[in-house]
């Protein structure tokens, strides 16, 4: 065991051991970066760490050799980016933890804003001059009305025609 653990050292002590080391750094660190998107650190090191391992083993390779490093290093990366891609989009394992898969409409009993339906076919007065938009008092509550473009003097009387999420359109009641 020890005579392993030996020849282990002296095999990464030397230049490709180096060279050995910084490649797999580079793949770890650039497939870190790809799982657990952060600031950019984790692939930008390993990016650094696998140009510094090509560089490195450049004078001891041949050219074909070099290319085929480099080739192996594309693919590696543009099959991550495939893999994350398809685990990002609709059903993907990304896609399940990084986006909300539950409603939050109506019908699951969540609403953003009140429902004033019940409030059509209400008569008021319009406690401002609406030119469209002012105030009118419908049963002692006071809202925020619009018109749909006309211009209603104050005091007159008013009558809720369409509730759209806060918007309450009235109209003139002659």
């Amino acid at each position: 065991m020890l005579q392993v653990l030996s020849s282990l050292w002296s095999y990464f002590a030397g230049l490709e051991g180096l060279v050995a080391i910084l490649f797999v750094l580079g793949i770890a660190l650039v497939i870190i970066e790809l799982v657990m998107p952060g600031f950019g650190l984790a692939g930008t090191l390993g990016i650094i760490s696998l140009v510094a391992g090509v560089v490195l083993v450049y004078p001891l390779v041949s050219p074909p050799v070099l290319a085929l490093i480099i080739a192996t290093i594309l693919l590696i990366i543009v099959g991550m980016l495939v893999y994350m891609y398809k685990s990002a989009v609709k059903g993907g394992r990304i896609s399940k933890l990084l986006l909300l898969n539950t409603r939050t409409g109506k019908e699951e009993g969540f609403s953003s804003t009140n429902d004033n339906k019940d409030l059509i076919g209400l008569e008021g007065r319009a406690e401002t001059v609406l030119r469209p938009a002012g105030t009118g008092e419908f049963n002692g509550k006071k809202y925020d009305v619009v018109t749909d473009g006309e211009f209603i003097e104050k005091g007159s009387r008013i009558k809720i025609i369409d509730v759209e999420g806060f918007r309450i359109v009235v109209k003139k009641l002659d």
